[in-house]
C-alpha cells in the first residue's frame, strides 16, 4: 500500500493531527480548554490511531465513522522514510495493545501524543486530552464502567476488533475504531457505526441530563462568572 512516498526514500512529509468532535457539548467546552475529542495522526496519506479491541491501526484520513471531523492541525514535517515510520509505529504497538485501552489513562489521544513525540519531538495540544487527565486523578475512585481502575474501555466487535496495525484496506476502510464511551455509546469493531451497541446492554453516558439542561447549566455558570467580575470592578 502506498502512503505517499517510497519505502526507503527519506523526504519531508507533513504530519497532520486530525481532530474529531465526539459530542456537541464541545461547542461550549472548547472555549474553556476542554472537550470530548478523538484524534488520529495523518502521515503520507494514511491516518493512524488507537482503539479498544483494535489496537493500533491505519485508516482513510478524516473519515472516522460517526465522529464529526473538526480540524487538521499541522504539527510539522517528518523527515524520514515510509519504513522508518512503520518502524516507529511497530515500536509503539506493545504499549498500545488492543486490550490495554483505558478511557482515562490510555486512549486514542495518548497514542496520538506518543506518535507525534516520536516523529517530531513535540506533544499534541494539551486541551485535546485534558478531560481524561482530570478524570485520571479520580480514577481509583471511579467504577470500571466509568473508566476507573480496571476498566478496559470499548471492546472490539466481531472478529476480535477487526485486527490491528498493518496496512489498511481499500478506500474508507476502518479497523477496530472505537470512540470512548464517555462521549457516545459503544463504537468498536470493524465498520461499526458510532452510537450502535455490539451487545445487549447499552452503556450510559457519563454526562447526565439532556443537551438543553447541559447548555443551560453552562450558560448560567458563564453568566455567574461575568456578574462576579462586574461586581468586583471598582469602576
Amino acid at each position: 500500500m502506498s502512503r505517499g512516498w517510497g519505502a526507503r526514500t527519506e523526504r519531508q512529509s507533513r504530519v497532520l493531527l486530525n481532530v474529531y468532535d465526539l459530542h456537541d457539548t464541545n461547542e461550549y467546552l472548547e472555549p474553556f480548554g476542554l472537550g470530548l475529542f478523538h484524534t488520529g495522526v495523518q502521515v503520507g496519506g494514511r491516518e493512524y490511531t488507537f482503539a479498544g479491541g483494535g489496537g493500533v491501526f491505519d485508516m482513510t484520513p478524516q473519515e472516522a465513522p460517526g465522529a464529526k471531523f473538526r480540524e487538521a492541525i499541522d504539527m510539522g514535517a517528518f523527515e524520514g522514510s515510509e519504513s522508518k515510520l512503520a518502524s516507529i509505529i511497530d515500536e509503539l504497538k506493545p504499549q498500545f495493545k488492543p486490550d490495554s485501552y483505558n478511557i482515562l489513562t490510555k486512549n486514542c489521544n495518548h497514542f496520538s501524543d506518543a506518535l507525534v513525540r516520536r516523529l517530531l519531538a513535540k506533544p499534541i495540544p494539551g486541551y485535546l486530552n485534558r478531560l481524561a487527565m482530570l478524570g485520571g486523578c479520580c480514577g481509583p475512585c471511579l467504577p470500571p464502567s466509568l473508566g476507573g481502575t480496571g476498566a478496559n474501555g470499548p471492546v472490539g466487535g466481531p472478529g476480535g476488533g477487526g485486527g490491528s496495525g498493518g496496512g489498511g484496506g481499500g478506500s474508507g476502510s476502518v479497523r477496530g475504531l472505537s470512540v470512548p464511551p464517555i462521549a457516545t455509546e459503544a463504537f468498536a469493531g470493524k465498520g461499526q457505526s458510532l452510537g450502535t451497541s455490539t451487545s445487549g446492554s447499552r452503556q450510559r453516558p457519563v454526562v447526565v441530563g439532556s443537551d438543553s439542561d447541559r447548555r443551560e447549566r453552562i450558560r448560567a455558570a458563564t453568566l455567574a462568572r461575568m456578574n462576579r467580575g462586574a461586581d468586583a470592578d471598582p469602576g
